[in-house]
């Protein structure tokens, strides 16, 4: 299945929609278009109520699912309209949707996505591959990371042997690549920019932490580290995944009554960025990586004072995945285009050395236009 393919993003700051137009003819990868779209307040909003609300009601959920599959497909226009790319050009549509819940830990483990594709469909009159993740978990696994797969792909078809990509997005996770045609390691870190985002937000200073300056302002807190360190997560052995789910204000609050003075906030903040850093820190050294290139993707990218730290950590120069020909802010989004191709040519792959599943999996279900 070859030709033009669109691909779909919301990360964990549910802040936009990543959207990407990419060619994937003849085993290459060019990136034709991108836009990202901003979700409305009042969306986003619902979106993190869902997220935060264990107990939220099913009608809630379709509701958001079926409202944010609209803003979906109209994205998805939009892009079309920019790159002047009439839609009977676009082989298919690949949407991971956003991310409400992720429990792959569970005795009847899930990982719940929303984004209808039958709306995205309605609007677009394209075919859509959706719902990545359910298969996997179906087959024992976490569901979770599945873009090493496209990571070995680009440095596969950039003929580099080896590497490690990092996308910080709410979350962290790391694809280790010792030869591009061999086995990959990858899994989930811990927090990349959710708790960071999260506090920011909860002392009205805006949705991000701009180039870390909050942190910066601040000093880490070592005993709250600590802590926060010895959560279970961060102990326990790929593969492994996580999400804003967990990881999240209730998250923080809990690790901060465990102490009986009050930090500043700025302190917290700094904290919080030092978690990511040293999280991060730890697995490349696990891993035995720290002196091979490291290649930076996702929001986190732009904090300045997150990547300074981290160079400073590893002593060592980070690259952005613009070096392997890809933009760091459309890498998910990409990836899910190209698994869309995968999924029409159908392709299954062996995810059990990142996600822990027991067999081959086809990854999405293919929803097809009237």
């Amino acid at each position: 299945m070859e030709g033009l393919f669109v691909g779909l993003m919301s990360g964990t700051s549910v802040d936009s929609i990543d959207a990407v137009i990419v060619n994937l003819s003849k085993d290459r990868f060019e990136l034709v278009e991108e836009e990202s779209t901003p979700i409305q307040n009042d969306l986003k909003n619902r979106i993190f109520e869902a997220v935060n609300d264990s107990h939220t009601s099913k009608n809630n959920i379709n509701d958001l699912d079926i409202e944010l599959g609209k803003v979906f497909g109209k994205a998805t226009l939009h892009l079309l309209d920019k790159a002047s790319i009439d839609k009977s050009n676009i082989v298919a549509i690949g949407s991971h949707g956003q991310t409400i819940k992720h429990e792959p830990n569970l005795p009847n483990p899930y990982s719940l996505q929303i984004g209808n594709p039958k709306e995205i469909i309605r609007i677009t009159n394209i075919r859509t591959v959706a719902d990545f993740r359910k298969a996997d978990i179906q087959a024992g696994g976490q569901g979770a990371p599945l873009s090493p797969l496209f990571h070995q792909f680009i440095f596969k078809i950039s003929s580099i042997s080896e590497g490690t990509v990092i996308n910080i997005g709410g979350i962290s996770n790391l694809t280790s690549l010792k030869n591009s045609s061999e086995e990959i390691i990858a899994y989930d870190s811990g927090p990349g920019n959710c708790l960071i985002d999260v506090w920011n937000k909860n002392h009205k200073k805006g949705d991000f932490d701009e180039d870390g300056s909050w942190a910066s302002s601040g000093k880490c807190i070592p005993q709250l580290l600590q802590t926060m360190i010895n959560d279970p997560f961060f102990k326990s052995s790929p593969p492994k995944s996580t999400g804003a789910d967990y990881f999240n204000l209730r998250w923080i609050e809990k690790n901060l009554l465990l102490f009986k003075e009050e930090f500043l906030p700025q302190d917290v903040q700094a904290t919080l960025a030092e978690l990511t850093v040293k999280t991060i820190y730890a697995e490349l050294k696990r891993l035995n990586v720290i002196e091979k290139n490291v290649y930076i993707c996702g929001g986190g990218i732009y904090n300045t004072f997150l990547i300074k730290r981290l160079e400073k950590m590893i002593k060592n120069k980070t690259f952005s995945t613009l070096s392997l020909g890809i933009d760091p802010d459309y890498v998910e989004a990409s990836c899910f285009a190209w698994l869309a191709k995968e999924r029409l040519n159908k392709r299954s792959f062996d995810l059990s050395k990142i996600t822990g599943s027991n067999k081959k999996v086809l990854l999405g279900k293919v929803w097809k236009t009237a």
